[in-house]
């Protein structure tokens, strides 16, 4: 047990899954910190180890299973460690997890962050095991001044849940109903994160276009945008999952005309055939995307979107697919992810008829892969010979290089540079291009810059 509360303990977080999850992490540790913890980076180091774990489809839990069983080898070597499982795939299995993993020491639910750190706090006077899922939900920052590990960019979570009930996704089951951050905390916790130094700030949410309709106070995800631009500061906002039913001229033009604002839209499309997008719980249209797709090029063509499709859904013949495969190669998304699908027990399509073999979908979403590859390698090459404006994120593996991003790039997910030169961390520079790859470039450090 431990009663010496002066001294509880150091915590090393394995944190896997989507930015969601990253903020998560964050909130955990600063709720611990609170509590008197410190925190390393190294498991070895560590006494408390917790994996905040994903459960979105199969593959995500396969990786979360090995990030488990890593921390209980370490267990195993220093027995007095001591693990604990939290984030969605503790919420979705609960008490299973402890059978799974046996010599976990906790399974702590993620719908409150707060409450399930005040348990594990009670947990450390016993001793005793621990299943928590919390009975209330949550919404926004337990504590104020969340810091993120990932300098120079900031993920901002401003809203939590989704109604949308896709038939693929279990994440409505996980994550519960929508609920939007007030208004305010998202402004303080912004604020925050600007004196800290942050130069991004990214919005994110299982949704961020259904933002403010839960609030009592009128504001939606257009005004949220207008305050976030109006505080001072030297900083970028990017947009982050949006819902193409929800992406209107209104907030195309913010992101358009709003000078922090990135020219950027992520839109989870998802798939382009009529029948599979019904089939997936979509609501929308070929034809819907079309008329989006207007909207944004005659708003403001230097837009730069990004979507991800779900290939091999239950029922997507050949033809089906092809019809994607053609809009995919029409090259009208800078910023491309594609998803096997993964039939989850629980969700409206794990039962539907004409599931498409394993094997047959892994091959459709190499064939986007590879159509999407030709159209961003074609891209890049234009950029060879010409500087850059780029905002260095971090210092690659090899030495004298560092890693950098265009604004037309969100981190993890799209394209970076890789930089020579003397440039510093979190500030932006002209950067020129050597090479074009398909995903990445090489440049060489012009000098460090940015005014507004």
């Amino acid at each position: 047990m431990y009663n010496d509360i002066e001294h509880i303990g150091t915590v090393y977080f394995a944190t896997l899954g989507c930015p969601k999850n990253e903020v998560d992490s964050q909130m955990w540790i600063a709720c611990l910190k609170k509590s008197g913890f410190s925190i390393t980076d190294n498991p070895e180091e560590a006494d408390f180890l917790f994996a905040n774990t994903c459960a979105f489809i199969e593959d995500a839990r396969l990786e979360s299973r090995e990030t488990i069983n890593r921390l209980l080898k370490l267990k195993k070597l220093y027995p007095s460690k001591r693990i604990y499982i939290t984030g969605c795939w503790a919420q979705l299995d609960r008490e299973r997890l402890m059978d799974m993993f046996p010599d976990a020491d906790g399974i702590l639910g993620n719908l409150n962050i707060a409450d399930s750190c005040r348990i594990f706090m009670e947990s450390l006077r016993t001793g005793k095991k621990i299943v928590h899922i919390p009975s209330e939900i949550s919404c926004g920052y337990p504590i104020k001044n969340i810091v993120p590990n990932s300098f120079p960019y900031a993920y901002l979570k401003i809203a939590e849940g989704c109604d949308n009930f896709c038939t693929y996704c279990i994440l409505p089951y996980i994550r519960g109903k929508y609920r939007s951050v007030p208004e305010q905390t998202v402004i303080e916790q912004a604020e925050f994160l600007l004196e800290q130094g942050f130069r991004e700030l990214i919005l994110v949410a299982q949704e961020t276009t259904q933002y403010g309709k839960d609030l009592p106070e009128e504001t939606d995800i257009v005004k949220l945008l207008h305050k976030l631009n109006d505080i001072k500061g030297d900083f970028i906002i990017r947009l982050m999952y949006t819902n193409p039913l929800r992406v209107n001229k209104n907030l195309v033009r913010a992101i358009s005309e709003l000078p922090k604002v990135v020219k950027y839209l992520d839109i989870p499309l998802q798939h382009y055939d009529d029948e599979i997008l019904s089939s997936m719980g979509r609501k929308y249209s070929s034809y819907d995307i079309e008329k989006l797709i207007d909207t944004i090029k005659s708003t403001d063509e230097e837009i730069v979107m990004r979507t991800t499709f779900i290939v091999g859904f239950p029922g997507e013949s050949d033809e089906k697919f092809d019809k994607l495969l053609k809009f995919v190669e029409r090259g009208d998304f800078l910023h491309l992810g594609v998803f096997q699908y993964s039939p989850e027990t629980g969700t409206d399509a794990y039962k539907m008829p004409n599931q498409i073999p394993g094997e047959v979908a892994s091959l459709r979403k190499e064939l986007v892969e590879m159509a999407h590859n030709d159209i961003l390698m074609n891209q890049n090459k234009q950029y060879v010979g010409k500087i850059v404006d780029a905002l260095v994120d971090g210092e690659a593996v090899r030495d004298g290089f560092f890693i950098a991003r265009m604004e037309q790039d969100a981190p993890q997910v799209d394209r970076h540079i890789k930089v020579r030169g003397n440039v510093e961390v979190g500030k932006w520079t002209k950067v020129q291009i050597v090479k074009a790859l398909a995903n990445n470039f090489l440049g060489v450090e012009e000098k460090a810059w940015r005014t507004f």
